[in-house]
């Protein structure tokens, strides 16, 4: 996957860049955390923004997508163009089970925030549904950015599982009583226990549907399970 986003994307959008750089990770733990934030996306298990589980503890290439975009920053290719935060995939021989494009996002107190309308600058509402709306379409938008690279799309469909993955935090108000913090973070468990259970809600979206992609939502009191 690192050589065609070095070079089998540029060409295909005729980017002419000599120097491309893809940012990219690797880690056979069974259990790790990535994050958004910081000099490294991998980090240690529950310290993140999403919670993954890999029991067969085979290979994971982890690419920071988002700082690969912005490695293209200049480019009538790279702006305005909507991007998640990580690729994810097995790698190494037949290793082929998963291929995930994962997108971050978080809010405080509770889960309801997550759909409150976005504004821009000058007040006007860019996404009507929220960071849920916003993180779907920077999913969307990635993957029919690369799907449109044959060689790309070939490489992503001999993968057996495909997904779509948002992943959100929901971080407790620090200024907020004791007692209304415990009651607000006990409705939103009391919604992600009936919403994503251990391997994330699994929604209907016919746009990524039509991708060949599964389109689910979690949340970091849970964990992704690879394996």
């Amino acid at each position: 996957m690192i050589d065609l986003l070095k070079r089998e994307l540029p060409s295909h959008y005729k980017l002419h860049r000599t120097i491309v750089d893809v940012p990219y990770e690797i880690t056979a733990e069974e259990h790790f955390d990535l994050t958004d934030r910081g000099l490294t996306s991998i980090v240690d298990y529950k310290t993140g923004n999403i919670s993954f589980d890999h029991s067969n503890r085979t290979e994971v290439q982890v690419i920071n997508y988002e700082a690969y975009l912005i490695g293209l920053k200049g480019t009538k290719f790279e702006t305005g163009r909507k991007r998640c935060d990580f690729i994810l995939h097995e790698t190494g021989g037949n290793c082929d089970s998963f291929y995930i494009l994962n997108e971050q996002t978080s809010t405080k107190k509770n889960i309801e925030n997550l759909s409150k309308p976005i504004l821009d600058k000058d007040k006007n509402v860019i996404y009507p549904g929220g960071k849920y709306e916003k993180a779907e379409i920077q999913l969307l938008e990635t993957l029919r950015t690369i799907k449109a690279v044959p060689s790309i799309s070939a490489f992503i469909n001999r993968y057996k599982r495909k997904v779509c993955l948002m992943s959100y935090l929901i971080k407790p108000d620090e200024d907020s009583k004791v007692s209304s913090a415990q009651k607000s973070f006990g409705r939103y468990k009391l919604i992600e226990s009936r919403e994503t259970g251990e391997n994330g809600a699994l929604l209907e979206h016919p746009s990524i549907n039509a991708e060949g992609f599964e389109f689910r939502r979690i949340s970091h009191e849970y964990s992704f399970r690879l394996s």
